[in-house]
């Protein structure tokens, strides 16, 4: 080997070990510089530890507070009474088509045209459709235009047929037509008492509306509580025969919640 050969080696070792000096050096001022920044004692770290366990976490609710929070979803127990959905057009003389604000009440009427069916008095509350047409051929004038319906209208022989959606504005109530579901009642004669099948469906269809929007007793009322209007006449005249229909609806409700198995 030359003496040139020899001397490059040398000169490599030494290269070498120069470069991997600098590194632990250099990694060593590193490290120094890390700890230096750490908080230096115990009481600081515990505390920059609590700070960020306070940030990234929340105190658990309490109980009272999870009561509030959850929602108790109500669960219905009275059957439909046998519905005949025959919804009216949508127009501005029976059916306006407009939202009620909350339900707070379910209206009982009776039905001034003795004698007539739930059909009839349906196909009736449908053909009020056409007043406009009527009022721009000159039929009728606007003042002679009628304005009329319900949610619902039961006939001699105890059948229901539903006019305008529960939730929806009906014109049969007056100043509570927009927080409240109206029953018609036909009947046979002018003291407007209703049939056996009309009652038994008038009981349940009003106890399946109380179900549907969790009401109590008190919020079944006749027409006549709202305007005075002797309607529906026969419950209006024989106050102790309306108490008895509010609690036959009230009983019809328990006795369905029992046969569901509920308290």
């Amino acid at each position: 080997m030359s003496r040139n050969s020899e001397s490059k080696k040398k000169t490599n070792r030494h290269g070498h070990v120069l470069v991997w000096t600098l590194t632990i050096i250099f990694t060593a001022a590193v490290v120094e510089l890390f700890l230096y920044l750490l908080p230096k004692d115990d009481e600081n770290i515990d505390a920059l530890l609590q700070e960020t366990i306070h940030i990234e976490t929340e105190p658990p609710q309490t109980e009272a507070e999870t009561e509030e929070t959850e929602e108790t979803e109500h669960v219905m127990v009275v059957p439909d009474p046998g519905i005949d959905e025959q919804l009216l057009t949508v127009n501005d003389w029976s059916r306006p088509g407009e939202a009620c604000d909350t339900i707070t009440n379910i209206v009982i009427h009776y039905l001034a045209n003795p004698g007539t069916t739930a059909q009839q008095n349906h196909d009736y509350f449908e053909s009020l459709k056409d007043n406009g047409t009527l009022i721009e051929t000159g039929q009728i004038t606007e003042d002679e235009a009628v304005s009329m319906s319900a949610n619902f209208v039961i006939g001699i022989e105890g059948e229901i047929i539903e006019c305008v959606p529960p939730g929806e504005v009906a014109y049969a109530s007056n100043s509570a037509n927009s927080y409240s579901i109206s029953i018609e009642n036909c009947h046979l004669d002018e003291t407007g008492k209703f049939t056996e099948a009309t009652y038994e469906s008038d009981v349940k269809l009003t106890a399946y509306l109380v179900d549907m929007y969790d009401l109590d007793r008190d919020a079944i009322i006749r027409h006549y509580d709202v305007t005075g209007k002797l309607c529906p006449l026969y419950y209006v005249e024989n106050e102790d025969k309306w108490e008895e229909f509010k609690d036959d609806v009230m009983a019809y409700i328990e006795e369905c919640r029992e046969a569901a198995g509920g308290e």
